[in-house]
């Protein structure tokens, strides 16, 4: 028979049994949503377009560069994978460029273009299909002279600015992008913005 203080220690070494447990438990569930959440960003591929400002001329130029690339990537960019879109892109930017000073061309416009392959930060952004968690990603970026303009941005790899939901390889990244788990996103989201690197680094271009 145990004493009433036997079975305060018993009572204690088990509830601070279970708090460890749980603790470890929460520890493994934010790793692995943390974890998750870096594969995105690691699998994703953004298109990224800089106009020269905030006028109404440029920000319409803006949108007349976006349908001009998006056409040729939707007719010639054959990825099926982020390191397929990736390396495209790099064989590519001289055309892409061409694409976008063609469509600035069709509106009188003479502005310089620069097209390059960057990483960068990004914030969280809500897409109509899905959330994508705030990070470094890989980008294709276009900008149109000094790029001071309101910026517009999508998708490139996986879903060419329709939908990145269900297009990624690994089940955990669709259910982060896609579904409505809105504590997993918020913890991705809140490291990233306390811990991501803000400078955009170069990769070609």
């Amino acid at each position: 028979m145990l004493t009433r203080a036997q079975m305060a220690l018993l009572c204690l070494g088990l509830f601070l049994a279970l708090a460890l447990c749980g603790a470890w438990q929460t520890f493994a569930w934010g790793r692995t949503q943390l974890d998750t959440g870096a594969l995105v960003c690691a699998d994703t591929l953004r298109l990224h377009i800089r106009p020269e400002n905030d006028s109404i001329a440029s920000q319409s130029a803006k949108l007349h560069v976006r349908d001009a690339v998006l056409a040729y990537l939707d007719a010639a960019c054959p990825a099926e994978s982020k390191p397929d879109a990736l390396c495209w892109a790099a064989r590519h930017l001289f055309e892409l460029q061409l694409t976008a000073r063609h469509a600035l061309a069709e509106l009188n416009i003479r502005t310089p273009v620069r097209v390059q392959l960057v990483n960068m930060y990004f914030d969280t952004r809500r897409y109509a299909s899905g959330i994508l968690p705030a990070g470094r990603y890989d980008a294709l970026r276009i900008q149109i002279g000094n790029g001071n303009g309101r910026n517009w941005w999508c998708v490139l790899y996986p879903g060419l600015c329709r939908s990145a939901c269900g297009g990624y390889a690994r089940p955990a990244e669709n259910d982060l992008v896609c579904g409505n788990y809105i504590l997993r996103l918020r913890l991705v989201e809140w490291v990233q913005q306390r811990t991501a690197r803000r400078e955009d680094v170069v990769l070609l271009g």
